[in-house]
């Protein structure tokens, strides 16, 4: 959730361009490439999804652990 107490909702994308593989992470309201939440590039295809998974699963435990210390919500 957010600092407006609603659900976040990530979206991650995996792609391959000019011989290297990207990651980025885009939020529901503004899913367009051109501002990613985070990216990456990488020189495999698990190797980018290891990353986009891991970098969720960071936001995800640091929104916790600021609704856990009442910084957030």
């Amino acid at each position: 959730m957010n600092e407006l107490g609603t659900e976040i909702h990530l979206h991650a994308r995996v792609f391959r361009t000019a011989g290297a593989w990207y990651a980025d992470i885009e939020d529901e309201l503004d899913p367009q490439p051109d501002n990613p939440l985070w990216y990456g590039s990488y020189d495999s295809q698990r190797a980018a999804i290891d990353a986009a998974c891991a970098r969720i699963a960071a936001m995800h435990l640091a929104q916790h652990s600021e609704q856990s210390l009442g910084l957030v919500g």
